[in-house]
């Protein structure tokens, strides 16, 4: 599959952002923009480039964790790719790439062993300080792995009741923003019309 020139830039963005930094990057991509295409290919490449490591990627809802995975296994159908999500009946504990819904694993950090980077899909969801979910199982999967890196995707990168999710919370900063009006101009989205009420 031939990506679009923007779901590469994202990618090449995670690449020059890792190479130069040491934090933890964010993607803003708006809605329709194809996420799960950039992060099944992302995935693809890392793995290729770096066999060893061990993938996570976080969702809070099992539609998410479906259509995600499914994307992976259309563009890579033997990826060593597996589900951990109770309301999907799968436990999978040992892939290197590893689908998992957080209100099924946020207790059980220890059970999978050595995770290298973690990517959050809707990661606005994760409140910046505090406790939750999302909080204790990073905080836990960094007993076993302090280097843990945590790639960030939304199109929201703001929460209401602290602002930008690069201030002072998990992400530091944008790897790779695409604004909606690139994905107009390109004929990506529909045009937007508006009716007179």
């Amino acid at each position: 599959m031939k990506l679009r020139d923007y779901q590469q830039e994202a990618i090449d963005g995670l690449y020059r952002y890792f190479s130069e930094n040491t934090g933890n990057p964010l993607l803003v991509l708006p809605t329709a923009s194809g996420k799960s295409v950039i992060q099944a290919e992302f995935m693809r490449q890392a793995l290729q480039q770096f066999p060893g490591q061990r993938f996570m990627l976080l969702t809070h809802v099992k539609e998410l964790i479906e259509q995600n995975f499914e994307k992976l296994v259309t563009l890579w159908p033997d990826a060593p790719a597996g589900v951990y999500s109770a309301s999907l009946n799968s436990r999978d504990t040992s892939s290197n790439l590893i689908y998992a819904g957080i209100q099924s694993v946020h207790k059980k950090a220890f059970d999978f062993g050595r995770i290298n980077l973690v990517i959050i899909d809707e990661c606005h969801l994760v409140p910046p300080k505090g406790e939750g979910m999302y909080r204790r199982f990073l905080d836990d999967l960094r007993v076993t792995n302090p280097d843990l890196k945590i790639i960030g995707m939304s199109a929201t990168p703001y929460r209401m009741d602290c602002g930008l999710l690069t201030d002072g919370g998990i992400f530091d900063d944008v790897a790779f923003e695409l604004p909606i009006r690139r994905l107009l101009d390109e004929g990506h989205l529909s045009p937007v019309t508006t009716k007179a009420t």
